[in-house]
């Protein structure tokens, strides 16, 4: 497991909205799901809104867009695969994507052999679309104008050959996440060209992989970050299928006890940042119309107060604006990935899971994310 340090960083609620959970998809309507997405959007309303149909749709395609709430999947990184099963008993349904992170020590951590799996990972993809988030390159071994120079096509292909030999040949992959923090060892900050180059590298080398069927989630962290203008790292349309952010509840609005401010006045202030801010939510949403992509949150939620003073804590509503904003964008959400580690600062679940005493439990988040996604 990667420190969870290493992948959160310091930047990057309205009205309670109930939210239907989608029901359990199948391997196959999953796979249809996210590879019709992108489509969908040039129709207007497209699967989301729950009426994207011709007259050659398929009973598979009607099974998956029964209505907006119906059609978003939902997603979990916990850091602990044993805990996936007890996890899903609290929240009440299975999950249609899990998340794990590749070790990044070098190229030989580059197989999911490498990665450190506290429960068999063939029951877990049997049920569930799995999500990779991978670095371009080892960053104590190579660097991104090694990876845009195609000095490392065979390692990329090999890393595509392992993910089809386990049975992940439709994995959906982050990678150069984070791209325009300056945190991020494989990001586009002050070099957004070679990012270009290494992505399409890393793609082209991924999809060489005989029997793969890759998806690639581009995904900035909310907000401007270190970047003036992010989408200069955009890969272009024919490179990327989903746009996809990070955004927790952290922010500088919360250091000194916001400033003597009520912690509900500063949630609900950076909230308001969060979704309208440039480089914000509705902003990325709206890139992922013009693009015809599927918009995901694939690492979101809430953070303790204690966590570099940074942090919104026990928020409830967190929960509640973020399912009544893609309630409110339906047509391009097409899935949400709450990052809960369980030994970390954004852990929501039952208490038992909870494997560090550095953060205090979020009882009242939990219960409103199990009450808007269970």
């Amino acid at each position: 497991l990667i420190p969870w340090t290493s992948l959160i960083r310091l930047p990057t609620c309205e009205a309670t909205h109930t939210y239907t959970n989608p029901p359990h998809m199948d391997n196959s309507n999953r796979r249809h799901f996210i590879k019709t997405l992108s489509a969908a959007t040039v129709f207007g309303s497209g699967l989301l809104s729950g009426c994207f149909s011709t007259d050659d749709d398929s009973a598979e395609t009607k099974t998956t867009a029964e209505s907006p709430e119906n059609s978003v999947g939902i997603g979990v990184y916990l850091g602990d695969d044993s805990a996936l099963a007890p996890w899903e008993e609290w929240l009440g349904r299975t999950v249609d994507f899990y998340s794990i992170i590749l070790p990044r020590d070098s190229w030989d951590d580059y197989r999911i052999e490498s990665v450190p799996l506290e429960a068999p990972i063939g029951p877990i993809i049997a049920e569930r679309d799995i999500v990779v988030t991978a670095k371009m390159f080892p960053p104590s071994v190579s660097t991104l104008s090694a990876v845009a120079a195609g000095e490392h096509t065979e390692q990329h292909r090999n890393f595509g050959r392992n993910l089809v030999d386990n049975g992940m040949a439709d994995a959906v992959l982050r990678i150069g996440h984070e791209f325009n923090g300056r945190w991020s060892s494989d990001g586009a900050v002050n070099r957004p060209g070679t990012f270009v180059e290494a992505w399409k590298r890393v793609v082209s080398a991924m999809n060489s992989a005989e029997g793969s069927d890759f998806s690639y989630i581009w995904a900035p962290s909310n907000g401007r970050e270190q970047m003036d203008d992010p989408t200069t790292a955009y890969p272009g349309d024919e490179w990327v299928d989903m746009i996809g952010p990070t955004v927790y509840d952290s922010g500088r609005i919360y250091h000194n006890q916001c400033d003597g401010r009520s912690i509900e006045a500063c949630r609900e202030q950076h909230w308001e940042k969060i979704v309208t801010e440039k480089f914000g939510l509705n902003w990325w949403a709206e890139f992922a119309r013009d693009h015809d992509k599927t918009f995901t949150l694939p690492e979101y939620g809430i953070t303790a107060r204690s966590w570099n003073d940074a942090g919104g804590g026990d928020n409830p509503n967190f929960f509640a604006n973020i399912a009544a904003w893609m309630s409110a964008n339906s047509d391009v959400v097409g899935w949400h990935n709450v990052w809960s580690f369980v030994a970390g600062p954004h852990y929501v679940g039952p208490e038992p899971l909870y494997a560090t005493t550095q953060y205090p439990l979020n009882p009242d988040a939990s219960e409103e994310f199990k009450t808007q996604f269970g």
